[in-house]
Order: C-alpha cells, then sequence, then structure tokens
C-alpha cells in the first residue's frame, strides 16, 4: 500500500480545504460590513434626525434670560395645584404641580415658563433600560448641560427611600448636594436610586400626554448609552402654567 507524499493528497480534500478557506473569508467580509452599518447608523449625531410624529427641532438658543437670586418665595405657589402644559415639537404633555409639598419649586416652574426661560430648548437627557434610574430629562435651553436661571434651590418633597413613580416630575440636580436648577425630568419607569447616590426632589406628575414620553424613551439613547442625548430628538416649544 503506498502513502502519499506530502502535497499529494487527494482531490476531495484539497477541494473541502479550499471551501472552507472561501467561508471563512466571506464570513469575516460580512462581519465588518456589518460593524460599519452599526457603527454609521448608530453614532453620535448633534441631532437625530426628525422621525414620524415629531417635528424639526428649532435651531439653538443664543441668549437665555437669567433672573435674580434667589428666585421667588415660597408663597407665590403655596396652598395649591398648577397645571401646565408642555407644548414639544412631539406633541402636549400636561402636568399638575404641587404647590403644596413643593411650593418653591412650583413657583420657580411658574416664574422660568412665564419668562421664556425653556421657549425653544431641548430634552437633552435620557437614562435608559442599562441606568439606575428611569427619566426623560428637559429644561436646560442652552443644550449643553450648562443651563442656569441666575439661582438654585433647596431640595424640598424628597420621597422616602428614593423611590419614584412611573409619571412623577422631578428637579434636576444642581451643584450642591442639596440644591436644584432649572432642569426637570419626567419619570417613565419606576426606580428606587441606589444608597448613596442623588435623590430629586418632586414637584408634580403627568396628566396627559405620556405617550409622548413613552415613545422617546423606547428608542433609547443615542449610541445606546445608558445615559445621554435620546436617539429621537424632541425640544419644548413653549409652556403654559395657571392656578387650578
Amino acid at each position: 500500500m503506498s502513502v502519499p507524499a506530502p502535497g499529494d493528497e487527494a482531490p476531495g480534500a484539497a477541494r473541502s480545504v479550499r471551501a472552507a478557506v472561501v467561508l471563512l473569508v466571506a464570513i469575516a467580509v460580512a462581519a465588518l460590513v456589518w460593524l460599519a452599518v452599526t457603527f454609521t447608523a448608530r453614532g453620535p449625531q448633534p441631532v437625530a434626525a426628525p422621525t414620524t410624529g415629531c417635528a424639526s427641532p428649532p435651531p439653538p438658543r443664543t441668549s437665555i434670560p437669567r433672573f435674580s437670586a434667589p428666585g421667588p418665595s415660597a408663597a407665590a405657589a403655596a396652598v395649591g395645584t398648577w397645571g401646565a402644559t408642555l407644548h414639544t415639537t412631539c406633541g402636549d404633555v400636561g402636568l399638575e404641580l404641587d404647590g403644596t409639598d413643593a411650593p418653591r419649586t412650583v413657583a420657580s416652574f411658574v416664574q422660568l415658563a412665564r419668562g421664556g426661560y425653556w421657549t425653544d430648548s431641548a430634552c437633552n437627557r435620557l437614562t435608559s433600560y442599562l441606568s439606575p434610574t428611569a427619566f426623560l430629562q428637559c429644561g436646560d435651553p442652552t443644550d449643553r448641560r450648562a443651563g442656569d436661571p441666575g439661582y438654585g434651590l433647596a431640595a424640598e418633597n424628597v420621597p422616602p427611600g428614593g423611590r419614584y413613580a412611573r409619571g412623577t416630575v422631578i428637579m434636576g440636580r444642581g451643584g450642591g448636594l442639596d440644591t436644584t436648577s432649572g432642569e426637570f425630568a419626567i419619570v417613565y419607569r419606576d426606580f428606587t436610586v441606589r444608597p448613596g447616590d442623588p435623590v430629586y426632589p418632586v414637584f408634580g406628575r403627568v396628566l396627559t400626554g405620556m405617550e409622548v414620553v413613552d415613545a422617546i424613551a423606547a428608542r433609547g439613547g443615542e449610541d445606546t448609552r445608558p445615559d445621554g442625548r435620546p436617539f429621537r430628538s424632541i425640544s419644548i416649544r413653549s409652556i403654559d402654567v395657571a392656578r387650578r
């Protein structure tokens, strides 16, 4: 019985080796193409493209109004509820503001809304499924997370245990441990903050238009980030407020 010399393998074996090499090359090329397309589609963009149901976002503000410190007194909104309507590029969201448990926060919200502080401002932060929180944050007219109405507020009406329910309206944290700024957020899923993490003052709840927030949250963040700009662009055009 003869033994094939090196390089004299059977033709069928050689064809199998060549076929396997071709298959591996094809798989590698397909993987590279998929990665390129995915990165291009999900890569960071200054503003997400308009989608069905949302109007084009307004251009960035060139200036924002400033207000005198220390801001309005609690008496301006104490005892009673207020109504607010957020007119956004993706639909209206109706809020009820709690002037009893969060009087100074509500007074500040009313002052900033009536003063046009939030006119044509982007909602530029979404904490999503990988984050311990779940909210859409709005209220920065600079669109760079650098908004400042000119004063801060002491945190009021912080829920015990740091538990936040879907539909709750909360204030964003300011520079200090117990202050808030002009930014606010809407909670779209129940969550409890982890021990040691920031807690947020509650000053209202959503009455109508929660589907607008849900649609933004469902698309997630740009580049699949758990905490960053939402993939679907949404901006506040104006806010109407009135005592109830």
